[in-house]
């Protein structure tokens, strides 16, 4: 009855004005963050997915092994997700198959570097950016949508 993944209780209703309440109450606080966070589980990048065009066949992940990568791959069946590393060269991500790359810049400071470090090595173009929680302890992250760039015929012959 009180998992927070499938409450069968109206919890965030119930929490939001129990804070109202009783402001500064940090076990309050706590599980309405929880139930919040885990109320999006099934969809926690849902924000991001909306960031990127419509009806990509693929489409670049490069995050931390156990962030869930599962909003991107909706609508199911249409979309294939390709895992990618911040210590792939720039050449590695630039795949045929890849035009977007979905980014959590969580993952740059557990590999030593920074988003703007990362995008001047490979020198993707940044297109929006947006907060995602995918994990309560850690409250909102930054996460990007990139776009490579692609190179002409032309500049490969010069």
């Amino acid at each position: 009855m009180l998992t927070p993944g499938r409450p069968l209780w109206p919890a965030c209703a119930i929490l939001s004005h129990l804070q109202k309440r009783h402001t500064g109450n940090a076990l309050i606080s706590r599980a309405l963050k929880v139930y919040s966070v885990y109320s999006t589980r099934a969809d926690p990048l849902a924000a991001v997915r909306s960031l990127l065009p419509p009806n990509l066949a693929v489409v670049g992940f490069l995050a931390r092994g156990d962030d869930p990568d599962i909003s991107l791959w909706r609508p199911f069946g249409t979309t294939q997700v390709k895992h990618l590393l911040v210590s792939d060269s720039p050449a590695g991500i630039r795949q045929p198959s890849i035009e977007y790359i979905v980014v959590g810049d969580f993952n740059f400071g557990l590999s030593g570097t920074t988003f703007a470090a990362w995008q001047q090595q490979t020198g993707v173009e940044l297109m929006a950016t947006t907060n995602a929680t995918v994990r309560v302890s850690e409250g909102p992250q930054p996460w990007y949508v990139v776009r490579l760039r692609r190179h002409s015929g032309l500049e490969h012959r010069l």
